[in-house]
């Protein structure tokens, strides 16, 4: 019960480091740069392994949708429920024809109320390659290679992949920069340092001056997270809450939904808070980390306000702390 209780109060502190740059394109990626690990997790604080490539999703019971063929953008979509999405299962994996990872992608509920706001409807799949049986949904796709090694049945020498596309096969789409260095050049703001996570970078869609408006209505629905300068994780940000009840039926997004303070957790910025919420709210996030988390340690000489049972909300100064 005390852990429960720890993850409770972990999650509603922050919802983490998404750290990485957004830039418009579907480039092949000549380079083939390769990031993340040998491992791929969900979930801040309930930590569970995903499924990499065919081999281990049909290991771990995950239904192959191959009624549309390979889509060259995506590959193959995979889900944990035979017919689709669900509202407690609403996490997609995708496979190149070769069995590598593609991508990977969620749902967003809207309950009543567009899933998305208006200004991030754009990154939205419009044509989402499983079904939903849920009205008012979004489906928020991020694809990890482009080319032709999607659907050519070839493989490469990369685990993860080479690239991150938010919305790949849409006209409005995102290229996730895979450094610190490429993020911030783009506009995206730095945030927080958590353990297991790294700094997390926010992108307000209204600016892209490395600023935030504070408005929720703004925030780019993928919040990237770096360490040492590289990419580690991402997390799905949801402006209605995602969680039916906390730590026990949590809709495979953090155990718990997070208010504005417990959002501003993740930003270093005494004036941070959020206009724009509905009674749908508070915040919703699902992470999705690229390596072993335990591996991502916050530099030693930050300030933190979170630490204990880990150390986050990780600033360079005292002032910029939220306690």
């Amino acid at each position: 019960m005390r852990s429960a209780i720890a993850s409770c109060l972990v999650l509603g502190v922050s919802a983490t480091d998404l750290g990485s740059m957004l830039h418009t394109g579907h480039a092949d990626h000549a380079d083939h740069a390769n990031f993340g690990g040998d491992k791929m997790e969900r979930t801040f604080t309930m930590y569970k392994p995903l499924p990499m490539g065919e081999k281990q999703l049909k290991a771990a019971g995950w239904t192959k949708h191959t009624e549309n063929g390979c889509n060259p953008h995506l590959g193959y979509a995979w889900t944990e429920d035979a017919y689709g999405v669900k509202k407690d299962l609403p996490m997609k994996l995708y496979t190149t024809e070769g069995g590598q990872p593609a991508g990977v992608g969620t749902t967003i509920l809207g309950y009543g109320e567009d899933a998305l706001p208006g200004p991030q409807k754009q990154w939205a799949t419009e044509k989402p390659l499983v079904k939903s049986w849920a009205p008012n949904v979004a489906h928020i796709d991020v694809a990890f290679r482009s080319g032709d090694v999607v659907c050519s049945g070839a493989q490469d020498a990369l685990t993860v992949g080479s690239t991150l596309i938010v919305n790949p096969m849409g006209n409005s789409s995102k290229t996730l920069p895979l450094t610190e260095k490429e993020i911030e050049q783009q506009g995206w703001m730095r945030g927080s340092c958590f353990d297991g996570m790294g700094w997390h970078w926010f992108l307000d869609t209204s600016m892209g001056n490395n600023k935030l408006s504070w408005k929720s209505e703004n925030l780019f629905p993928v919040v990237t997270m770096y360490h040492e300068g590289q990419i580690n994780a991402i997390f799905f940000a949801a402006t209605i809450n995602q969680v039916s009840i906390p730590l026990m039926k949590t809709n495979e997004w953090e155990p718990k939904s997070l208010s504005n303070d417990e959002m501003c957790k993740n930003i270093c910025d005494k004036d941070c808070t959020f206009s724009g919420l509905t009674d749908k709210g508070p915040w919703s996030t699902q992470h999705v980390y690229f390596r072993d988390h335990s591996s991502v340690t916050c530099d030693a000489k930050l300030t933190c306000g979170l630490k204990w049972p880990f150390r986050g909300n990780c600033c360079e100064t005292k002032s910029d702390v939220r306690v």
